[in-house]
């Protein structure tokens, strides 16, 4: 979430010192934020199988059950949806124990968590964005990391 203090006088002497140009910073915001592209099937779908895991959790969440992030995993891997996108993104035979194990791995690395940010998911079915700090309740993040 963005802060609401913007004070940019700290970057703007920052770049300034260090002479680099307002492009140059530019390119480099642009080159360390992830962009979903049609040609980069394999960021693609890990954000798409982020998504059907943050919507699993949303559903548990509404239901007043939210289960641990490993059962979550089985679940989201065995729905119909998972299977049907699964397969076109991939049409190799599915091993539903190994791929559940792999997205909880995937979910709980920590590198990942740059990539639960709220405005890269919407609530399913709906075009309004998750607020971050439900993502971060719904991840069991800590406050503040």
């Amino acid at each position: 979430m963005v802060q609401k203090d913007r004070n940019y006088k700290p970057l703007i002497s920052y770049l300034e010192k260090r002479e680099i140009s307002p492009q140059d910073a530019m390119d480099i915001i642009q080159a360390s934020t992830p962009e979903g592209k049609e040609d980069n099937q394999k960021f693609n779908w890990k954000m798409l199988r982020f998504t059907m895991f943050l919507w699993k959790r949303v559903e548990q969440d509404k239901n007043g059950n939210l289960l641990s992030k490993t059962d979550t995993a089985k679940d989201v891997v065995d729905s119909k949806n998972y299977i049907k996108m699964r397969e076109a993104f991939d049409n190799k035979r599915l091993d539903p124990t190994r791929e559940a194990k792999n997205l909880f791995k995937l979910v709980t690395d920590p590198r990942q968590k740059p990539y639960f940010k709220s405005r890269f998911f919407v609530y399913e079915r709906s075009k309004k964005t998750i607020a971050q700090d439900h993502i971060d309740y719904l991840m069991q993040f800590p406050k503040h990391t």
